[in-house]
């Protein structure tokens, strides 16, 4: 008797299928790239997207209700095609994590098939919408009818399609400023890297003042024929402290006295000032061959010229300490005039009406005399859709685990 040839979409196929699926996916996005010019895709913003969310939504609960017993369905909702899909993504993300993803980078094919921004490529949208109804349809197969056997695997799945589908259709919404501040003015606009213009934000900034810790100056020979700096013989970072002896081949050098803010007065030695006005000195006495020198170095500071020792030909010099850390005290103003008093810190980000601002540089040329503070704002109203994805996944690799405890002790 002839056997019956199975459809393709059979809950019996297995993981040549999915995997088959998942190719011509990728292979139908790259199509579409090179028809469109690699030019992506556009996700809308609100309320479109939330729109499309409720509808995908609707579409996974009916249809996985309505039709839960149909070849095809069935076959959407399961773990082969799932697996599949995942390891598209996968393969993607390796993708875009290697190349630089840049619209501007790249020519020819890289860029029309979309390699310089995979995340905003139609394979990867493509494969994340099968993505999402497999991850849909199976929730919903075991939701109906309801068993709390079942309640692990169904909080995993939720969370992971809550999570997916926010991120991807709250990339759309995701705002990031670069915010420039300058002493004693108020700002309301930031520079917006996607649109490639300055944009108006709903609060304003006003930026008392801006401050710089540095580490200790650092002591360098510098040989200006070969324009470098020649490593010592310890080779390690030499920071200025009285006492500190270091050589470079014959020559050697040891620091007499250390000034941490200084200014000179007339062409006498310099005299201590605050941290705002003076530059770091140095005493230094240096000794190659028969020779021997003392005087004061320093780096050049508003109204204060660099000085440095010519030992044979090169130049011992004192570098101004690299920041150790910078904030800004800032002022915030929201439409309706409140104020708020904060302090900008890197990686320590404040909170205001729904925004996370940072402290993210200065004006590095100027230093710690720079009236230039840069701050980050960024906005993602979808981060809490996001967050409570997480959370379920979260609940259901707790329960995964308390589950497991249970049938351990059992034994």
């Amino acid at each position: 008797m002839q056997q019956q040839q199975k459809k393709f979409f059979e809950t019996g196929r297995g993981y040549k299928e999915g995997a088959l699926t998942a190719c011509i996916l990728v292979a139908a996005g790259w199509i579409i790239e090179l028809a469109s010019s690699g030019k992506g895709v556009a996700v809308p913003g609100w309320p479109v997207n939330g729109v499309l969310f409720a509808i995908l939504v609707v579409i996974v609960f009916l249809v996985g209700i309505l039709l839960r017993k149909h070849e095809l369905v069935a076959w959407l909702g399961g773990i082969p095609l799932g697996l599949s899909l995942i390891s598209a993504l996968a393969g993607l993300s390796i993708v875009g994590g290697i190349l630089p993803q840049d619209p501007e980078y790249g020519s020819g094919l890289l860029s029309d098939i979309g390699l310089n921004r995979v995340f905003a490529s139609w394979p990867f949208a493509l494969v994340c919408i099968l993505f999402l109804l497999n991850l849909g349809f199976g929730f919903v197969k075991k939701l109906v009818p309801f068993k709390v056997s079942n309640i692990q695997f169904m909080l995993f799945h939720a969370g992971f399609w809550v999570a997916v589908t926010g991120a991807l259709l709250g990339s759309a919404d995701l705002q990031r400023l670069a915010i420039p501040l300058y002493e004693g003015k108020e700002s309301k606009k930031g520079y917006d890297r996607v649109l490639d213009s300055m944009v108006e934000m709903p609060f304003s900034v006003y930026l008392h003042d801006f401050a710089i810790e540095e580490y200790a100056p650092i002591l360098g020979l510098y040989d200006p024929v070969q324009e470098k700096f020649l490593p010592n013989a310890s080779r390690a970072i030499l920071e200025v402290s009285p006492g500190l002896h270091v050589s470079w081949g014959d020559i050697e050098v040891e620091v007499l006295e250390a000034m941490p803010h200084g200014t000179l007065q007339g062409s006498g030695d310099p005299v201590p000032s605050d941290s705002a006005s003076g530059v770091p000195f140095a005493k230094v006495r240096v000794k190659y061959g028969e020779k021997e020198q003392t005087g004061w170095i320093n780096p050049q500071g508003p109204g204060t010229e660099s000085n440095y020792l010519a030992v044979e030909q090169f130049a011992l010099v004192l570098l101004t300490g690299t920041p150790k850390r910078f904030s800004s005290e800032v002022m915030f103003i929201d439409k309706s005039g409140n104020k708020t008093i904060a302090t900008l810190e890197v990686n320590k980000p404040f909170e205001f009406a729904g925004w996370k601002i940072y402290q993210a540089g200065y004006d590095e040329k100027a230093g710690k005399w720079s009236s230039l503070s840069v701050a980050e704002g960024v906005k993602d109203p979808w981060l809490p859709v996001v967050y409570a994805g997480f959370y379920l996944i979260m609940a259901g690799n707790l329960m995964f685990f308390w589950q497991g405890m249970k049938k351990s002790s059992k034994k």
